[in-house]
C-alpha cells in the first residue's frame, strides 16, 4: 500500500517541532513530541500539506520538513487544502476554539482519521458539532490527551482496576504555574482524572483564581496563548461511583504538577513534570506502617503523540478502538465548564449534563 495521505493544521511546536536527540547517536532520538517528528518515525504515512494563517510558521515548517517530504505543499487556508490535498489523515494543531469547523470539514471532505490537539472544545455545542460529524462520515477520531498513549498511567489505571489499592475513593490532582490555565492545560489533568475515575461526573462546584472573579460561565479565553483569558480555579468533581476528585490550578504559585489517586488500601503518586511513579500499600506493621515502592518503567516502541498519530495509523488500516476517544473528551469540557458556571454562582454545586450558557 502506499503511505497514507496526512496533513497538518497549525504550526506551532506542538505540530513542527524535531525529535530531540537522545544521549548517544546509538540510541536514535527520544519518542518525537511533535506530530511532524511523529509522522517522521511512521514510514507508512507521508506529509503532503500543511496549513497555517501565519507565512512564517508556514516557512519554518518547509524549511526544517521540505527535505523529508519533497511533495509538501503549505497553505493558508485550510478549507483549500482539504479541497486539494486527499487527505488520508490530519492533525489539527490550532487554538483551542477553533477545532469545531475544521473537524466538520474535514470530515465532509473524506478525510480517514483525524488526530486533534486537546481539548475537543470550548463549548458544548462544538464538541456535540465534531462528535456528530465524525459519526456522519465514519470518520476516527482521538483527542490527543497525551498521557493516554504513556506507558506509566495506563499501568496506573490497571492496577486501580485490579484492586491494588482497594477501592477507589479520592483523586487529587496539582497544576501550579503561569500555564495553570484551566483549558489550555487543565485539560489534561482533568482527562487523567475522569481517566482513573472510570466513571460518568454527576456534579462539579469551583472557585477561580482571584483574578478571575468577573470571569463568565463560558470560555473567554483566545484559544491558548495569553495566561489572563484563561484561569485558574480550584474544583471538586463527584463521579456516580462514588469517587470524588480535587482539581487545583493556580497561576500564582510555583509550577507543580502531580496527581494523586487514593484508595481505601493504598495510594498512588504521578509526579507528572518529574516523572515519578510510586505505589504506597499498607506493611506488616499496621495501617501507619506505609511501605513505598517504584512503578516499574519499561521502554515501548511508541508513546506520547507518537503513539496518538501511530494507533490512528492502526485504526484507519486495521481498525480497533482510540486510547482517547471523543466521548470521553467532552466529560472534560462539561466538567471545564461546569467550573465556570459554578463559580459564577458562588461555588455552588452544577449537575451534569451542563448545558452552554
Amino acid at each position: 500500500m502506499p503511505p497514507l495521505r496526512a496533513g497538518i493544521i497549525g504550526l506551532a511546536w506542538i505540530a513542527a517541532n524535531p525529535p530531540d536527540p537522545a544521549p548517544a547517536v546509538a540510541l536514535g532520538v527520544r519518542h518525537p513530541y511533535s506530530h511532524a517528528a511523529a509522522y517522521d518515525q511512521l514510514p507508512d504515512t507521508e506529509v503532503v500539506a500543511i496549513c497555517d494563517v501565519l507565512p512564517h510558521a508556514r516557512e519554518a515548517f518547509v524549511a526544517r520538513w521540505a527535505t523529508r517530504w519533497p511533495r509538501l505543499r503549505a497553505y493558508d487556508d485550510y478549507r483549500r487544502m482539504l479541497a486539494d490535498a486527499d487527505l488520508d489523515l490530519l492533525s489539527i494543531c490550532t487554538p483551542d476554539h477553533l477545532h469545531a469547523d475544521m473537524v466538520v470539514a474535514a470530515c465532509e471532505a473524506g478525510v480517514k482519521g483525524i488526530v486533534l490537539e486537546k481539548p475537543l472544545a470550548t463549548t458544548i455545542r462544538d464538541a456535540d458539532r465534531i462528535m456528530a460529524a465524525a459519526e456522519r462520515h465514519g470518520v476516527r477520531l482521538s483527542v490527543e490527551h497525551t498521557r493516554r498513549w504513556v506507558y506509566e498511567y495506563q499501568a496506573m489505571r490497571r492496577l486501580i482496576r485490579e484492586g491494588a489499592i482497594g477501592r477507589l475513593a479520592r483523586i487529587n490532582a496539582t497544576l501550579n504555574g503561569e500555564r495553570a490555565m484551566l483549558f489550555r492545560n487543565g485539560t489534561h489533568l482533568i482527562d487523567l482524572i475522569t481517566f482513573f475515575a472510570d466513571s460518568d461526573p454527576v456534579w462539579v462546584m469551583a472557585a477561580l483564581d482571584e483574578d478571575f472573579d468577573a470571569y463568565p460561565p463560558r470560555y473567554a479565553g483566545d484559544g491558548g496563548r495569553d495566561p489572563k483569558t484563561d484561569p485558574g480555579a480550584l474544583g471538586i468533581i463527584a463521579f456516580a461511583n462514588g469517587v470524588r476528585a480535587v482539581y487545583q490550578g493556580s497561576q500564582g504559585t510555583q509550577a507543580q504538577t502531580s496527581l494523586e489517586v487514593i484508595g481505601e488500601q493504598g495510594w498512588i503518586h504521578a509526579g507528572i513534570a518529574s516523572h515519578d511513579f510510586r505505589v504506597y500499600l499498607p506493611g506488616p506493621d499496621g495501617p501507619y506502617d506505609i511501605v513505598s515502592r517504584s512503578l516499574p518503567r519499561h521502554a515501548t516502541t511508541r508513546g506520547g503523540v507518537l503513539g496518538a498519530v501511530g494507533e490512528m495509523v492502526d485504526l484507519i488500516t486495521v481498525g480497533g478502538e482510540t486510547l482517547s476517544p471523543a466521548h470521553e473528551a467532552r466529560r472534560g469540557v462539561e466538567i471545564m465548564l461546569g467550573f465556570l458556571q459554578s463559580h459564577r454562582r458562588d461555588g455552588a454545586r452544577v449537575y451534569m449534563p451542563v448545558q452552554d450558557e
